[in-house]
């Protein structure tokens, strides 16, 4: 039985920084604790306990985690299965005029997600899942916010590789062996992500650094560790990897749990 959407946590005793964070899967973002403030286009955002931040695969986020008394925290779900097209289409008739990412649910939404969240899907079938997540987006779609985080049914190539390389962020992957697994020479691969405007190792590198976040999250703090478990065996070289994408360093982002 394979998972239909995941659940990750991040938290923070000191204001977290991070800019460029690659969203890989259509996602949401609940607060716990704290806020999270988001530099979206010329504005800045912000989200609590009573607001969600939707995010598009694809998207990559800047934004600062605030400690309120103790701590930040926060919750993320990850859709792994695409909704109808129908749901879509009716969320798109029921948009509103505000076009941000920034969602206040109802309560009902809310407690929906929440049940989502709490829900162990370990022994659950796949149809199972697709129940209780297509409810979930037909409240989504009757907001007119479904399609805020889902494109359509139109899953880009760059996705799919991105879908690949979540299933091991450590594994030496080479262009060769990916071309092969979508049945499609080396060129044609390095022609696919061109049009799509990035390449195998912005992927790759994408996908692994949102990997390190979530290491360092789960509680491990030796860089060689988390490197390797990255698909680095350099830790210099995984730290400046770490510094490009986020703008801070592996140790500085330790220090603030």
């Amino acid at each position: 039985m394979s998972p239909l959407f995941n659940v990750s946590q991040m938290y923070g005793l000191q204001t977290q920084r991070l800019r460029n964070v690659a969203i890989l899967t259509p996602s949401i973002f609940k607060i716990r604790s704290g806020r999270k403030r988001l530099f979206w286009q010329d504005d800045v955002l912000e989200f609590n306990a009573s607001t969600l931040l939707l995010a598009k695969a694809g998207h990559q986020l800047t934004f600062e985690n605030e400690p309120a008394k103790e701590r930040f925290s926060s919750v993320k779900i990850s859709f792994l299965l695409p909704p109808p097209e129908e749901m879509i289409q009716l969320s798109i008739k029921r948009a509103d005029q505000n076009r941000t990412p920034q969602f206040s649910p109802s309560k009902a939404l809310m407690k929906s997600l929440d049940f989502l969240l709490q829900l162990d899907i370990s022994d659950l079938s796949e149809a199972a899942q697709t129940y209780w997540l297509h409810g979930f987006y037909q409240q989504l779609a009757e907001a007119g916010k479904l399609h805020f985080i889902f494109e359509g049914h139109s899953i880009s190539f760059e996705q799919k590789v991105t879908d690949l390389m979540l299933q091991a962020p450590w594994k030496d992957y080479q262009l060769e062996q990916i071309a092969t697994y979508f049945s499609m020479s080396r060129a044609t691969l390095i022609r696919r992500l061109k049009e799509e405007n990035t390449q195998f190792r912005a992927v790759l590198t994408k996908v692994r650094m949102n990997h390190a976040i979530d290491l360092i999250q789960q509680g491990h703090r030796q860089q060689i560790d988390i490197a390797v478990r990255c698909g680095y065996q350099s830790q210099e070289r995984f730290s400046q990897r770490f510094q490009k994408s986020f703008g801070i360093t592996p140790s500085q982002y330790i220090k603030t749990l």
